[in-house]
């Protein structure tokens, strides 16, 4: 398999095109299928728009914005948690506005 491309995504967009797949997977894609399966929750689509949002609202860089959309963290400790093991200090109204990003839940 030769690769075209090479493009940073979340968990989430990567299950939906592994479930695309119409041939047989490999053992590696097959783990990587079983294992996005597990821990995806929402859409890829949605996934993408979230990573935007919080590079366009926040200014995360895509690789940060990526992290957070794959862990789903559920409150704005967890992300606290998350951005302090990257050595990023946020403001806590940041902070918020993350976990708002994350939950859908725009003002």
């Amino acid at each position: 398999m030769k690769m075209v491309k090479s493009k940073k995504i979340t968990i989430h967009e990567a299950k939906d095109i592994l479930s695309q797949s119409s041939g047989e997977m490999d053992e590696l894609q097959r783990r990587t299928f079983d294992y996005v399966n597990v821990f995806s929750k929402i859409s890829g689509e949605n996934a993408k728009k979230i990573v935007e949002a919080l590079e366009r609202e926040i200014g995360l860089e895509e690789e940060y914005a990526i992290q957070l959309v794959n862990i789903m963290p559920k409150t704005p400790e967890e992300i606290r948690t998350y951005l302090l093991g990257w050595k990023k200090i946020v403001p806590t109204e940041t902070l918020f506005k993350i976990n708002e990003i994350l939950n859908g839940v725009k003002k």
